[in-house]
């Protein structure tokens, strides 16, 4: 990034040094240009502003290049300060890698984007004697080609932040490196990295948003220690950039550690069908094979709105414990024609580079739609069905588990809900009354409650209504206890549940349990 006016124009040399081929940073604090090739090497010119005779600061700075990854940086030269233009202090540098500044990681897989989180990381938290934080400008930094360290030719001014402070620089970063957006630039609050970052993912956004969650919060996390945990892997202090990358995962960590299926309340009967149909033979497919059973290419959620057809396939990801991305139809929407169909491609090769992996897709009529209904105009959504298609038929031998739920089972192409693709099609209805009575519990914690309050009486009361619905019900029952100044009582209840009906009609559940269930 050009900030200021440089130094030294393009084609001079300086000090004997090979030629300025190209301008690559300049502000008020340093400067760095490519140089001509010389004998095959590529090298690099920084130039960093100090005060008059600031020996101490160029010694500072000599010891910082000697903590970074020497996969990554060498110093081939050291200029004195005769050689140098006045009141700075240069360098010659071999930079292996890729200038992160150059790097497009909005469109990085969330393989790579792990990988970078760990490689920042240990930037941060090797353990050195040399008490310098590392300043992660983008025009700044290298990332090694495999990916397993990061170089940043800059420390900060200034001393080393506090630890919940150095947690909170690297989710910065980072959030910045793969969206491009500068953290707390955007009104309303911070987007999820997901939602920006094309293969983020929810587990890393969940990372991301527990560092700047406020410190008193029991998710927040504010050691290096912690984020080093939640990333899945032990701490690298007292490791070399090179003896710690050698220990990073290339994808997310298993989620063996959590809760999974159990975090669903109540629906038992459904847990136990995905853990019997779909968990065992992913996990552990050679007593399938013995039998001559194939390993399923995935499942489909179906049913009404807002029975949490989203949230159990991400606990049922978690329980498998595999690599997870989670994506909506508009994330591979795009206003070219074929494009859309590259981007199906590239999201199936990306899962198969870190198989076993899942994929989750929501609201996935609209992803592939009936290709009999489509109009004139719409043809070209027939070609996105083919290649969905095509992936789909092989993902079991790819070790690719596909999860998708949708409302509106009728409309998804019939040959991607049948048999040998997405195997196994399993109802989400409304929650049962366990199911109920733990999520009203959740709701109505941190409320004034009466304590003569009758909880099953009143989970057993609110038969078909949804996840949603029970939520909004707490609501209001709240508002009504509110506008009365007393503690919320069963008649709150009652008064809420006279404006507010169960969303799903005894019609509704017969027509979603009319749809065929293969293998229940």
């Amino acid at each position: 990034m050009i900030k200021k006016r440089p130094t030294l124009a393009t084609g001079h040399s300086l000090a004997g040094l090979p030629a300025v081929t190209k301008v690559l940073h300049t502000d008020e604090r340093c400067e760095l240009y490519s140089l001509a090739s010389s004998g095959g090497t590529e090298t690099t010119l920084l130039l960093v502003r100090c005060p008059e005779g600031s020996s101490p600061g160029a010694r500072r700075l000599a010891e910082w290049w000697t903590t970074q990854p020497p996969q990554v940086l060498t110093v081939l030269q050291v200029l004195t300060a005769e050689d140098s233009p006045a009141n700075s202090g240069g360098a010659m540098l071999a930079l292996r890698g890729r200038r992160v500044e150059d790097e497009s990681l909005r469109e990085a897989k969330q393989g790579s984007l792990t990988r970078l989180f760990h490689a920042m990381l240990d930037v941060v938290d090797r353990g050195l004697s040399v008490q310098m934080y590392p300043d992660f400008n983008p025009s700044l930094a290298w990332l090694a080609t495999d990916e397993g360290a990061m170089c940043t030719l800059l420390p900060l001014d200034g001393p080393v932040p506090a630890e919940v402070d150095q947690v909170r620089l690297v989710a910065k970063a980072f959030y910045r490196f793969a969206t491009g957006i500068e953290h707390g630039q955007l009104a309303g609050g911070v987007p999820a990295l997901l939602r920006w970052s094309k293969f983020g993912g929810e587990e890393l956004s969940r990372i991301v948003d527990r560092c700047f969650a406020p410190a008193s919060s029991k998710a927040c996390i504010t050691t290096l220690s912690g984020l080093n945990n939640a990333l899945g892997r032990e701490r690298a202090e007292g490791l070399n950039s090179q003896d710690s990358s050698s220990k990073m995962r290339s994808t997310p960590p298993s989620s063996v550690t959590g809760l999974g299926l159990d975090k669903v309340a109540g629906m038992h009967a459904l847990k136990e069908q995905l853990r019997r149909e779909v968990v065992a033979p992913v996990r552990n497919p050679e007593p399938y094979r013995r039998y001559g059973l194939s390993i399923p290419n995935g499942i489909l959620l179906y049913g009404p709105p807002g029975c949490g057809k989203t949230y159990i396939a991400r606990q049922l990801a978690e329980e498998l414990g595999h690599y997870f991305v989670e994506i909506i139809p508009s994330e591979l929407a795009s206003p070219y024609i074929h494009q859309s169909v590259i981007r199906i491609r590239e999201l199936f090769d990306s899962a198969a580079e870190q198989a076993p992996a899942v994929v989750f897709i929501d609201e996935f009529e609209a992803l592939v739609p009936s290709r009999a209904e489509l109009g004139g105009h719409q043809q070209y959504k027939a070609e996105e069905v083919n290649e969905f298609l095509a992936h789909l038929n092989s993902c079991a031998e790819k070790k690719i588990f596909v999860i998708a739920a949708t409302n509106q089972p009728e409309k998804i192409d019939p040959a991607v809900r049948r048999t040998g693709r997405l195997d196994k099609l399993i109802y989400v209805g409304p929650p049962d009354v366990e199911a109920r009575r733990e999520m009203l519990a959740l709701h109505l914690e941190g409320r004034p409650v009466a304590a003569d309050f009758d909880l099953g009486a009143l989970a057993e009361a609110l038969e078909r209504y949804s996840a949603s619905d029970l939520r909004f019900l707490v609501d209001e029952a709240a508002r009504d206890a509110l506008k009365k100044v007393q503690d919320i009582t069963n008649d709150s209840f009652r008064s809420a549940m006279a404006r507010t009906q169960p969303s799903v009609t005894p019609e509704i559940e017969d027509q979603y349990r009319s749809i065929e269930q293969r293998g229940v």
